[in-house]
């Protein structure tokens, strides 16, 4: 088993270490949670994470204590607030490959597994994003792992060293994410006692002695929260405004209405879980095309099957109903399909049919195309002049010789019958593939999300000038707070026009105010420009700075902008001199 653990760190260290090392921060989130990391490691008390210095009261703290940890040792910078994630990665993925292998796969179908649940593409984004959510997936993880160790085990000592394990995880998920992390084992587990009717096991002692584990890590976190200033209104911020309030509107500020954005349509999850998948949806289908009858085996026969389905299925429909969402959100039921790979590897090792192998094929081939798309964005970053020539060639070249390389050999193990060793060709290619155009890519994409650059202009043009706000997102004042330290305050028009708001403290602050304002869309770069000469491109729009313009309450005094990446406009009032 260590072997094995091994092979499946080494095979995706180089996903992870571009994704997570290898880059800036970029939005959405990053900036603001690199802030709320940083902040972190700055104030006195850490029961609540801090945006600029104002309680963040959506997530728990351990992720940015974690981050927090990492940047006093390593420095202030997006690699050292990203680092746990490659501990949180390592977690998800050993725990998913050692529940496959309890499930009952062979040692290959459970790496296949592990690799599946490390690679898909929005497991991947999870794992190498920084947000709560790496930390929560790493948690769900051993949560299903001890789960089905506990369910397994016989009454005593087994049975609730099992169930402790899925307590642990269980904590952990809720120590970064809240009540998620509960959910997924509870969901699992609970879909299959009913499945099973095995209604003894809910009157085990075992199931719940692990409680007092989580009562040991989340306790004194929630006695220090309700001692904090405003504790009991904390509380019910992250527990009602924040669960509650992302699965049905409640009564709440504006402010903490969060079924405001991201908002959910009936079976969006279902409908977006290809992409989610990508490149195993194929192999996926195959899965759930033979969990069908596998499933419904009585016995121990089917129970594999069952708990893997428990696991993926019902917290996607879950999630379905909720009225906010996000592809990220549904990362956790991704490990349920995984494993149900996983099982699917292993009996079709031996018996595969005509639906079984077409799936692998075209698993190999979904990949080759993936890579050919990947190599055509590498030529069109070329051709645009974001990267050199000699680059984007050398990026293509490779790209695509790695990918039919791969793809060569994943068709021969085919050929010899070997569906196993077929798909692990296939994650060769992909990682190999991606891994190239990341390469090349990753430095073009620091440029245009390159917001310190952007917070240093601001901060010195308005070193000797009292900068505001207007109705900010939580990326600009991150961005403004972060390491640069500038000092603002915060114009809201609470939703009617910015007129009287902007007028009133640009009088208030006489000759040196400033107003910063986010502008619409996206600044022009390299590539827009080349790609304007197949189709026209939409004016540029200065949003509500050109109506505060054109109303002759300010002026725009300075512009800021990143290629393809955001637009700022600086305001300050009438006849202000310095407009550029």
């Amino acid at each position: 088993m260590k072997r094995a653990a091994a092979v499946v760190v080494v095979a995706l260290a180089p996903l992870w270490l571009l994704g997570i090392l290898g880059r800036g921060l970029w939005t959405p989130d990053e900036p603001r949670e690199a802030d709320i990391s940083w902040q972190m490691g700055q104030q006195q008390t850490r029961a609540l994470p801090q945006l600029a210095g104002t309680p963040f009261l959506e997530k728990p703290p351990l992720t940015y204590w974690m981050s927090a940890a990492a940047q006093a040792v390593l420095g202030d910078s997006a690699p050292a607030a990203r680092a746990p994630n490659l501990v949180y990665a390592m977690i998800t993925v050993l725990a998913i490959g050692a529940l496959a292998r309890a499930l009952g796969a062979d040692l290959a179908a459970a790496i296949l597994a592990a690799l599946i649940a490390g690679s898909a593409l929005t497991a991947l984004r999870v794992a190498i994003w920084l947000a709560p959510d790496a930390c929560l997936l790493a948690g769900s993880a051993l949560a299903l792992l001890g789960a089905w160790l506990g369910y397994r085990a016989p009454a005593g000592s087994r049975k609730a060293g099992g169930y402790l394990l899925m307590h642990l995880g269980a904590a952990l998920g809720f120590m970064a994410k809240s009540a998620p992390g509960w959910l997924v084992p509870a969901v699992a587990l609970l879909t299959l006692i009913v499945w099973e009717r095995r209604w003894s096991e809910l009157r085990r002692w075992e199931l719940y002695a692990g409680f007092v584990l989580q009562a040991l890590i989340i306790g004194p976190w929630l006695v220090a929260v309700a001692h904090s200033a405003h504790g009991a209104q904390a509380l019910r911020t992250l527990f009602w405004n924040n669960v509650v309030g992302r699965f049905t509107h409640v009564a709440s500020p504006a402010h903490l209405d969060y079924t405001s954005g991201h908002h959910n349509t009936p079976g969006k999850y279902l409908l977006e879980l290809p992409l989610y998948l990508l490149p195993w949806t194929l192999v996926v289908a195959a899965a759930l095309r033979r969990a069908w009858t596998r499933a419904r085996v009585d016995g121990v026969a089917g129970l594999a099957w069952r708990f893997a389905l428990s696991a993926s299925v019902p917290f996607l429909v879950l999630l379905s109903v909720a009225a906010t969402a996000r592809d990220i959100y549904a990362a956790p039921a991704l490990l349920g399909f995984a494993l149900l790979v996983g099982l699917w590897a292993h009996e079709v090792q031996q018996s595969p049919d005509a639906i079984d192998r077409l799936a692998t094929s075209a698993t190999a081939t979904l990949v080759l195309v993936m890579a050919w798309i990947f190599a055509a964005a590498l030529a069109l970053l070329a051709l645009a002049g974001s990267i050199a020539p000699a680059t984007g060639v050398a990026g293509v070249l490779l790209t695509i010789a790695a990918a039919h390389s791969m793809h060569s050999r994943a068709v021969m193990a085919q050929r010899h019958a070997d569906l196993q060793a077929s798909l692990s060709w296939s994650y060769t290619g992909f990682a190999c593939a991606l891994s190239i155009a990341c390469l090349v890519v990753l430095p073009v994409m620091d440029r245009w999300q390159d917001l310190p650059k952007l917070a240093r202009n601001i901060h010195a043009d308005c070193a000797r000038e009292s900068l505001a706000l207007l109705d900010p997102d939580e990326t600009t004042i991150a961005m403004l707070d972060h390491g640069v330290g500038a000092s603002f305050a915060i114009v809201t028009s609470d939703g009617a026009t910015p007129q009287a708001a902007v007028s009133t403290w640009l009088q208030a602050n006489s000759a040196n105010g400033r107003i910063l304002v986010l502008l619409p869309g996206h600044a022009r770069g390299n590539l827009t420009l080349f790609l304007s000469r197949f189709r026209t491109l939409a004016p540029e729009s200065d949003g509500v700075a050109g109506s505060l313009e054109s109303s002759g309450v300010a002026v725009i005094v300075r512009r800021y902008e990143l290629p393809q990446g955001r637009r700022y406009a600086l305001l300050g009032p009438p006849g202000s001199a310095e407009k550029l």
